[in-house]
Order: structure tokens, then C-alpha cells, then sequence
């Protein structure tokens, strides 16, 4: 069974390896570079998430193995600068996960709960971040994270050090003042300020998320799904009925979809 999918590993290096051989290649193939793949990379990680959601694993098979082609082609570019290979990045996060389950590999007594098993890996973290130089508890949150995730990072980090509100009261206080703030600029109609300020907003809904022990992006998704069976319930009506697609016509029909 190892030696079948050891070869299995192999077939699909061997097959990107042939798509960007710099002769016998794929044009599309050859030319691309870890950057220019990134955002495939993000798109593929994204249909994985909905095929769970979904809870289809025949989709989650399929979306997987995309993800998993994405990973083989970042590494056999790296490979091609001799930076490293796919079993190099095997061989670290193998050696990263013994690393953060001592109470598994290691047999550490001192780890029996959840909440042991996530402050150790928190104190793990915060010395691979220093090994890289970081200087601020911040630091180490990629810029390049959607930006909820990484307002959830940057405020978990935060709150990590004692910097949260403690209850979820607290921050819908916040939230409310946050709002308050936006109106008054809006009245004023001071872009730059209703810019800020909307931000400010949105970054406090997430914290309150947060504070309630609800995953932000599912939520919002949850929404999305939500508004497009809505909108779609009322969008046949409005056909069925002949109606003009008119603001009185569309909120009558948007209530009925309720």
C-alpha cells in the first residue's frame, strides 16, 4: 500500500514535470510561476470549503485533488529554482505536527485538554515566530490573507495577550458606537471618513463573531446562501406574475419569499 501511493505521488509530479518540460511542455504550463498561480491556489482551497459545506465527498474528492495538484506544482516550481521539493514540505510538516503533539509523540503528560493542547501550540507558534524575527505579537499575519481572515488572526492574537472584551455584550456595545460613528460621517458625507468608519464597523461585526464562537466566513456564506435562495424564490414569482421589475413590485415579492 506505501509503495502504491508512493507511486501515485510520483505520477502526478511526473505529470507536472512533463507539462512545464521547456520542449515537449504545454505553453500555459510552462510559463506560469508560483505568483501567477496563487490565486488558482486560493480558488481551489475556496471549493474545497464548499464541497464540505456542501457535504459532498464526491465533489471534496475531486476539489481535494485539485488543491493537492496546486501544492505539487508550487513545489516542482521551487524544485526547478532548487529550493525545495514536495517531500521536503512532507518532511516539514511532519516534523511540525510531532513538534505541537509532544502529549501524542512524545508521550508528555502534562497536556490532557483541549485548552492545554491549544496553549501549548500558541507558545509553540510564538517561538517559530521569533526564530523568523518577529518583533510584535502581530507580526507574522500575512497581508496577503482575505480580509476577514486575517482580521480574525490579528484580533485572536490580540485577545491572546489580553486585549478582548469579556463578554460578546461588550462588543455589540462597541459595535453600536461604531455605527453611530459611521451615520454622523455620512451625514457630514465625508468619504474618507465613511470609508474608516465603515471599516471600523465591519472589523467590529467580525470581533463579535468571534466573542459569540462563530466562524465569520461561515456565517457570512450562510448569508449569501441565504439571500440567493430568497432572491431566486422572489425572482420567479416577479416572472411568473408578468411583473415590472420595479422597487414597489420587488419588495412586495421579496417579503412574500420569506
Amino acid at each position: 500500500m506505501v509503495k502504491k501511493n508512493q507511486k501515485n505521488l510520483q505520477d502526478i509530479i511526473d505529470v507536472v514535470q512533463r507539462l512545464r518540460h521547456p520542449k515537449k511542455g504545454c505553453p500555459w504550463d510552462i510559463e506560469q510561476t508560483s505568483k501567477s498561480l496563487s490565486k488558482y491556489t486560493l480558488e481551489e482551497a475556496y471549493e474545497v470549503v464548499e464541497a464540505i459545506e456542501k457535504n459532498n465527498y464526491t465533489e471534496l474528492e475531486d476539489e481535494l485533488g485539485d488543491l493537492l495538484l496546486q501544492v505539487i506544482y508550487h513545489s516542482v516550481i521551487a524544485a526547478e529554482k532548487k529550493k525545495f521539493n514536495i517531500f521536503n514540505v512532507i518532511d516539514k510538516s511532519v516534523q511540525k505536527m510531532r513538534s505541537r503533539h509532544p502529549h501524542i509523540f512524545l508521550k508528555d503528560s502534562s497536556i490532557k485538554s483541549i485548552e492545554d493542547v491549544n496553549n501549548f501550540w500558541e507558545q509553540q507558534k510564538k517561538k517559530e515566530r521569533k526564530k523568523k524575527g518577529a518583533n510584535s505579537i502581530l507580526d507574522g499575519v500575512s497581508v496577503s490573507l482575505p480580509a476577514v481572515t486575517r482580521s480574525l488572526k490579528l484580533q485572536k492574537r490580540a485577545a491572546k495577550e489580553g486585549f478582548d472584551w469579556k463578554k460578546p455584550e461588550d462588543t455589540l456595545k462597541k459595535v453600536k458606537e461604531e455605527l453611530n460613528e459611521l451615520s454622523v460621517e455620512m451625514k457630514a458625507k465625508n468619504k474618507k471618513k465613511i470609508r474608516e468608519e465603515l471599516g471600523d464597523l465591519l472589523f467590529s461585526c467580525i470581533n463579535l463573531s468571534r466573542k459569540l464562537g462563530m466562524d465569520t466566513e461561515t456565517v457570512i456564506r450562510e448569508s449569501n446562501r441565504k439571500f440567493e435562495k430568497r432572491f431566486k424564490k422572489m425572482e420567479k414569482q416577479m416572472n411568473k406574475k408578468s411583473l415590472k421589475w420595479e422597487l414597489k413590485n420587488l419588495e412586495k415579492e421579496w417579503q412574500n419569499s420569506k
